[in-house]
């Protein structure tokens, strides 16, 4: 009887810490940017042109206008 028990207790230890584990997976690629997609810097989905998206980035300030020429050139 004591061994029935000891086993059961002991596969109820497994499957609580594969839980966990599979639990702690899940949060980390859903609130890790990039996580598990292989190419953290890679937007798929995006049908954005790579100048469409050189153009946003002047518009919100993030590059000169030197930097945008300058990106522009070597993108076309």
């Amino acid at each position: 009887m004591m061994g029935d028990f000891g086993f059961g207790h002991m596969w109820f230890g497994w499957i609580f810490w594969l839980v966990l584990i599979a639990l702690a997976v899940v949060l980390f690629r859903r609130f890790v940017p990039g996580a598990g997609t292989g190419n953290a810097g890679y937007n798929r989905g995006s049908d954005e042109s790579p100048l469409e998206i050189l153009k946003q980035r002047y518009a919100r300030g993030e590059i000169s206008k030197e930097e945008f020429d300058r990106m522009k050139k070597d993108i076309i």
